[in-house]
């Protein structure tokens, strides 16, 4: 029975490592992402002032500079193209887990992953529950 356990658990081992990539590369993005937005915030809250103190003064006003925005938008897709990496490259590594998981325990021709991860699981729990089943000819309910 170790080898499903240790099937089992080298699978939990994987899935936490893949929650722990994606949870830091997200972390690290939506970190960029303030930081974007924040920069990108003030420099139009500066524009814009600027804007009305110029319109109060009496002054010709001049539309904003939007050459600043396609600027930022550029860094977010930048962020957003490397963010999408890293997942995939998570998800890869996740991958590569598994399967030399799986590939080292099969050991019957034909077995498929499925098999070999949760099969002896599904069994056990049946035979459990033929067991606590109560038999019709004793009158059990």
């Amino acid at each position: 029975m170790s080898q499903p356990l240790d099937n089992v658990l080298a699978l939990t081992r994987a899935n936490m490592r893949l929650a722990l990539k994606l949870a830091e590369t997200w972390r690290e993005s939506g970190q960029k992402i303030i930081e974007i937005g924040g920069r990108g915030a003030s420099e139009v809250a500066e524009e814009t002032r600027a804007a009305i103190s110029k319109r109060v003064e009496g002054g010709r006003v001049s539309l904003p500079n939007t050459g600043h925005l396609q600027d930022y938008l550029g860094e977010l897709e930048s962020l957003r193209v490397a963010t999408a990496e890293k997942v995939e490259e998570a998800v890869a590594d996740w991958r590569n887990s598994l399967s030399s998981t799986v590939s080292s325990s099969l050991d019957a021709k034909g077995a498929t992953p499925f098999d070999t991860l949760f099969k002896p699981w599904f069994t056990l729990l049946q035979g459990n529950a033929q067991a606590e089943k109560p038999d019709a000819n004793k009158g059990g309910k």
